[in-house]
């Protein structure tokens, strides 16, 4: 039976053998991967790949020797290190869907693909920011309860200049509406004050790309490409990308500075 610290520790993210291996190294300390299989009821065969993936997730520490030893990382700590690999884990993936998108753009534009039917689930709205702004404008007319958005002090300027009447109207039908924006000291004074208006917002540092994910499920991507504008917009619904990266927008928010 699993104990409830066990239980939250899955909540998080850790499996259930990696749970059950942290908390048997709390109540024992420190111990060889032999002690620490049998106090917490981990098959031999399996527990030095729990120990290396919790060693990797910010839990268990490494004391080199004969035999090998492990301890456990203060929780507090654990829970900061593990929060910072949850992050750069979808930080990779954020990464990774933009090396694919640009990828797939490559061999639309070869195949010479016929991208305006805006029926379909995945659209593609290139080369200009126009296109991404009207896309942007459909999908927040659209929305009926959370409108999530990381993105640039340019771009976000943008969006609150064409849009600040749909967005007031959203607010006011009890549309969730909050924005990730880096490097606040550049959003013009202006825009800052109106849109706090319409919407919670906070500031964070290093943001690439930029990404606003709309009711669950829609999802628009817009990053920098060799074009004569300079953007692609990748466009698709999609729970499952939905809850990978909302999980990300979460991460980013906790540590955004609010904006006063």
């Amino acid at each position: 039976m699993h104990t409830q610290s066990e239980l939250y520790l899955q909540e998080m993210g850790l499996s259930e053998y990696e749970a059950a291996t942290y908390v048997g190294l709390l109540q024992g300390g420190t111990s060889t991967a032999k002690e620490v299989a049998e106090r917490a009821g981990v098959p031999q065969s399996r527990v030095y790949d729990v120990l290396d993936s919790l060693s990797t997730k910010g839990f268990v520490v490494v004391q080199e020797g004969r035999p090998k030893k492990f301890g456990p990382v203060e929780p507090g700590q654990a829970v900061s290190q593990f929060r910072d690999f949850k992050r750069r884990e979808h930080v990779r993936k954020l990464d990774e869907i933009q090396g694919l998108g640009e990828q797939f753009l490559d061999v639309v534009e070869e195949a010479d693909y016929d991208d305006g039917n805006d029926e379909v689930d995945i659209s593609w709205s290139y080369p200009n920011r126009h296109h991404i702004l009207e896309k942007l404008e459909r999908l927040a007319a659209d929305a009926a309860s959370e409108i999530l958005m990381i993105t640039t002090p340019e771009s976000f300027e943008r969006i609150a200049n064409h849009h600040v009447e749909l967005l007031a109207e959203k607010r006011t039908a009890g549309v969730e509406i909050r924005a990730l924006i880096s490097d606040g000291r550049r959003l013009d004074p202006a825009v800052r004050d109106r849109a706090r208006e319409l919407m919670e917002m906070r500031f964070v540092q290093d943001i690439r790309g930029r990404l606003y994910t709309y009711d669950g499920e829609k999802v628009l991507l817009a990053f920098q490409a060799p074009n004569d504008d300079g953007y692609v917009g990748i466009s698709t619904a999609s729970p499952h990308l939905y809850a990978t990266l909302s999980q990300l927008f979460e991460l980013l928010w906790e540590d955004g500075e609010p904006v006063s």
